[in-house]
């Protein structure tokens, strides 16, 4: 998808974001996503992309060595194991949820 997609009036799709380093990206590709209720995965709408990746590459800077990937994955997928993130979604301007893996 071209960046111009994230930005922050992108609609809604199907699809939820996870924005991280290539080498967690990798082993998310290898070994599939964590559920752990004690550090739960942050993911968000389209709409929130951009924020994300803005906040990674600049907050502070050389923080991360490497540009960010974004992932996607069906939100289909993992709706059950989703719950609603008030703080993030207003951070970012998008909705935003946890993968917690709690039902």
């Amino acid at each position: 998808m071209p960046a111009t997609g994230f930005s922050p009036q992108a609609k809604p799709d199907s699809w939820l974001y996870l924005v991280t380093e290539p080498d967690t990206a990798s082993q998310f590709l290898a070994e599939g996503l964590p559920l752990r209720k004690s550090h739960p995965l942050l993911l968000t709408e389209r709409g929130g992309v951009a924020h994300w990746l803005t906040k990674m590459t600049d907050d502070p800077p050389g923080l991360f060595a490497t540009t960010p990937v974004v992932l996607r994955l069906r939100r289909t997928m993992v709706s059950e194991w989703l719950e609603p993130d008030p703080d993030h979604s207003a951070e970012f301007s998008a909705p935003c949820y946890l993968l917690s893996g709690s039902r």
